[in-house]
């Protein structure tokens, strides 16, 4: 008897440390402390967690210095991310929907979600000092199958995984991954830039 076991679509998360990011973060954490004395914390009201964000504030992050640097360096990953899937989304091809910026204090997380009416989306870590919150990925898997007990769990049969935050690396992923941050353990505030991305012609 001869058994052979297939690996069918993979869920792809493309991780990169950005290059002269020492220097990078250093500006930028200074903007997002002048952002936050200037910006009221915009949370959706659906979202469970606690967090400061920008996201849905009236700032285009993307056009204001320093983070207008971080735009031509998340189109390029995008477009990297898109090339090892075979898929045609050249840089000039891309189009920023939104960037915003999140800050977890002691305690703070959010929720599993998605984001919606996108292609692509990224995170790229600002600040995340050593053992800070965890970005966990979930398969869809997880909600529409019955889970029969493990005798170990790998990647044939894991439905979650964890990614550290490190500080100057970015994470790209499609928009419909599920994808949730734990609850931030530091003393020193954990900071993320996300964006979203689609494609036009």
């Amino acid at each position: 008897m001869t058994s052979k076991t297939h690996l069918l679509f993979p869920t792809v998360v493309q991780t990169t440390d950005i290059e002269n990011s020492d220097a990078l973060n250093k500006r930028l954490v200074e903007a997002v402390a002048t952002l936050q004395s200037q910006i009221p914390n915009t949370k959706p009201d659906d979202w469970a967690c606690s967090v400061y964000t920008t996201l849905h504030s009236e700032i285009d992050l993307f056009l204001v210095h320093p983070f207008s640097e971080m735009k031509p360096i998340a189109l390029r990953e995008i477009s990297r991310y898109a090339d090892t899937m075979h898929m045609h989304a050249p840089a000039a091809n891309l189009r920023i929907l939104d960037a915003w910026i999140n800050v977890y204090e002691t305690g703070d997380s959010q929720e599993m979600h998605v984001h919606k009416n996108s292609v692509f989306s990224g995170i790229y870590y600002v600040q995340a000092p050593e053992g800070c919150s965890e970005v966990m990925f979930r398969s869809s898997e997880s909600d529409t199958m019955i889970d029969p007990p493990k005798t170990a769990t790998d990647e044939l049969n894991a439905t979650e995984a964890l990614f550290p935050a490190v500080a100057g690396q970015m994470i790209i992923f499609r928009s419909n991954l599920q994808h949730c941050v734990l609850s931030n353990a530091t003393q020193t505030p954990r900071i993320s830039l996300s964006f979203n991305v689609d494609i036009y012609e």
